[in-house]
């Protein structure tokens, strides 16, 4: 064999070894960078499965929660409109009810109040009548009387039945006289123990003064002197003329036992002036009588005031 012969042999297996060898070294790294490989990728697969488990889980959670809120929403707001709907029947309802009764308690009250006015107005007029009924007695009484101290009588009787408290007093001179009392407990049995100067006899003295009805509201006159009229109360005065001449005098006022008042309005200050006048008139007609019928003597003659004066100091009946 030729020596280039030998020498490309020589070089050939050489070669070959060395390819040999190359290819066996590649290979076997080749096969461990593919199970590297693998073995990453497969690792990559799992924790990619593994985040899209854990993500479909939290979906599948969020979409469930969604779903019960959505549920719940819907069954919060019909609930709400069954609620809002009762609510408004039961306003209706008892709009009506409460209409209704409104309107009957406005009927009964209606009905009630005529029922009670009515009551009140024919107890109004009953009063009425009865305190005319009393006075056209009165008046009768008066008119009735033959005498002075008949006159004084009728007088403080008509008197007595309009206040709670009245008393008729003669003037004598400077002094006042019980005549007749009613309302003043046991002194009313005792009239003529009252003696009285004039000027102690309070608003007594002022009617007698100015010849006028006078109260106790009246400047500073006080009660009638011979009885206590409690501060708050109203005592009057009124005046018997003749002649223009004061000669008797009817006092009275509202204070019953207890020291109450009688009920306000009240009519009976204007009832006894009435009265108190109407007697002055009795006993200007029954002077003038006397006067004129046969035989009169000049002492009766002397005016009515002396006459007034006379009754009083004989102590005629009372």
């Amino acid at each position: 064999m030729a020596l280039e012969d030998r020498i490309r042999t020589s070089v050939d297996q050489a070669v070959q070894g060395l390819v040999s060898e190359f290819l066996s070294i590649n290979s076997d790294d080749v096969a461990r960078q593919v199970g590297e490989t693998e073995q990453r990728l497969q690792a990559e697969f799992e924790q990619k499965l593994a985040d899209l488990e854990a993500q479909h889980r939290e979906l599948t959670a969020q979409q469930l929660q969604q779903a019960v809120e959505a549920a719940a929403a819907q069954q919060l707001a019909e609930v709400r409109q069954e609620a809002e709907r009762r609510l408004a029947d039961a306003r209706a309802e008892f709009d009506e009810r409460l209409h209704a009764a409104v309107a009957e308690t406005e009927a009964r009250a209606i009905a009630e109040t005529r029922a009670t006015m009515t009551a009140e107005l024919a107890g109004e007029r009953e009063q009425e009548l009865a305190a005319v009924t009393r006075l056209v007695e009165s008046v009768r009484g008066l008119d009735g009387a033959a005498s002075l101290s008949e006159v004084l009588d009728a007088l403080a009787l008509a008197a007595g039945r309009e206040a709670a408290r009245a008393a008729v007093v003669v003037i004598k001179g400077d002094h006042i006289t019980g005549w007749r009392l009613s309302g003043f407990g046991a002194r009313d049995a005792q009239p003529k123990s009252i003696d009285l100067p004039l000027q102690e006899a309070g608003v007594i003295s002022l009617a007698v003064s100015s010849a006028r009805a006078a109260t106790t509201r009246d400047g500073a006159a006080d009660g009638p002197g011979f009885e206590h009229l409690p501060q708050d109360r109203m005592g009057m005065a009124i005046p018997v003329l003749v002649g223009g001449r004061v000669v008797a005098v009817v006092y009275a006022d509202g204070v019953n036992g207890d020291s109450a008042e009688q009920a306000v309005p009240s009519t009976w200050p204007e009832v006894i002036e009435v009265l108190a006048r109407h007697a002055g008139r009795c006993l200007e007609a029954l002077t003038a009588q006397k006067a004129v019928a046969p035989p009169v003597s000049a002492s009766r003659l002397s005016g009515t005031h002396t006459a007034v004066r006379a009754t009083a100091t004989s102590g005629a009946a009372g």
